[in-house]
């Protein structure tokens, strides 16, 4: 039974990374025809939608009061991460984009060790280390123009600054948790995303095209569905193998990418990504060491 229900698990974990990347390669593909803080609006704006619908139906719970200021915190953050990193996104490869990405759980170590008092300890600064060498490598070969066309510098800010703004809402989710259902969470966050990115969608307002609605539609569904997708699996594997599994990120970045946009990864990007992993491994094993040999 535990084995069918870890199998299940990873079925489920691989289905939210193959969705979630698909949001990845639609937040591109509008990305080129309006404004990443549009595209982050409508994401968030369907999704606020289909999530509705599923706590409706099947968790049935509504949002416990006292903990609205901690779901408008983490709202603002999780449009500001969006709309940096669907930027960053429009202008470079989708593999590229992802590379950058991970490093997010480098500086959740690095700031859960100033916020919550942990010491990093060597194995923490040297993932910080082969993070840096990764994302040095794609950043100069790429904004350079050595390793394929070059990507403008505005676009790799938004891509380098995207995880930081992630890992602090990570933090922040961590320091200030509500007891409630995850995906009830999940909608209180996305409904404040919605209402703290329309005032500049709003302003920089560009009408989609007609042949773009099912795009803007599917962005919204698949954003709702990965994360029904992502709570099933935790609830049924250890979170550090769904960790693993989300390095496969890199693999669908790199099949939405050849497929949709006809991108092929330069051997610096995936250099650069395997030093981004190489690190994440790193720092996720001593995370675990830390859990375990707390008393």
């Amino acid at each position: 039974m535990i084995s069918l229900t870890r199998t299940s698990g990873v079925s489920f974990a691989v289905a939210a990374v193959a969705t979630l990347s698909g949001v990845d390669a639609l937040a591109k593909s509008l990305g080129a025809e309006m404004s990443s803080f549009q595209v982050t609006f409508l994401r968030y704006t369907v999704s606020t939608v289909f999530l509705a619908l599923f706590v409706a139906v099947f968790v049935r719970r509504r949002p416990k009061p006292g903990f609205m200021k901690e779901h408008a915190l983490k709202g603002v953050l999780s449009a500001a991460t969006a709309s940096l990193f669907f930027y960053g996104i429009a202008g470079m490869p989708l593999v590229m984009a992802l590379a950058l990405a991970m490093t997010a759980p480098i500086y959740m170590a690095l700031l859960g060790a100033l916020v919550f008092g942990e010491r990093p300890g060597r194995a923490t600064y040297g993932a910080l280390f082969l993070a840096v060498c990764g994302s040095g490598i794609i950043v100069a070969t790429r904004g350079s123009g050595l390793a394929g066309p070059p990507v403008s510098v505005i676009a790799i800010i938004a891509g380098l600054t995207a995880p930081l703004a992630y890992a602090v809402t990570a933090i922040v989710m961590k320091k200030a948790s509500a007891n409630d259902h995850p995906i009830t969470l999940s909608l209180m966050q996305t409904v404040f995303a919605t209402v703290f990115s329309a005032p500049l969608a709003l302003l920089l307002w560009q009408t989609p095209d007609p042949g773009l609605f099912w795009q803007v539609g599917l962005i919204g569904f698949c954003g709702a569905l990965g994360f029904v997708f992502l709570v099933a699996g935790l609830n049924r594997m250890p979170a550090s193998l769904y960790a693993v599994i989300d390095y496969s990120a890199l693999v669908w970045a790199g099949f939405y990418g050849f497929v949709f946009f006809d991108e092929i990864p330069a051997w610096p990007t995936l250099v650069g990504g395997a030093l981004i992993v190489m690190a994440c491994v790193l720092s996720a094993g001593r995370s675990r060491a830390m859990i375990e040999d707390r008393p």
